[in-house]
């Protein structure tokens, strides 16, 4: 039985290399193979104090490889909506 990774409890702000598989959707070992490309494409590196990557950076590069927000604001449409919906007293209706 492996010893518990701590950096998989909620408060931990650090993440192992096993949680960022994880986290990925990927194995360790795969990881290890494409760590070249995790570099060319901008991946944070771990912390060298603690060796552990900082969950929050993990994800924010998640993030910004991201092709769909989570909101159309600022869409033609959405704006189109917006103007429709000022002066509209909902209470009213």
């Amino acid at each position: 039985m492996s010893k518990h990774d701590t950096t998989f409890d909620e408060i931990s702000l650090y993440g192992s290399e096993r949680w960022v598989a994880r986290t990925l959707g990927r194995s360790v070992e795969w990881m290890r193979a494409h760590r070249d490309e995790f570099a060319t494409a901008g991946f944070p590196p771990a912390d060298p104090i603690t060796g552990h990557r900082i969950k929050a950076d993990v994800i924010a590069w998640v993030g910004r490889r991201r092709r769909v927000p989570d909101t159309a604001e600022g869409t033609a449409h959405s704006r189109a909506h917006n103007r429709m919906q000022k002066g509209v007293n909902f209470d009213a209706l």
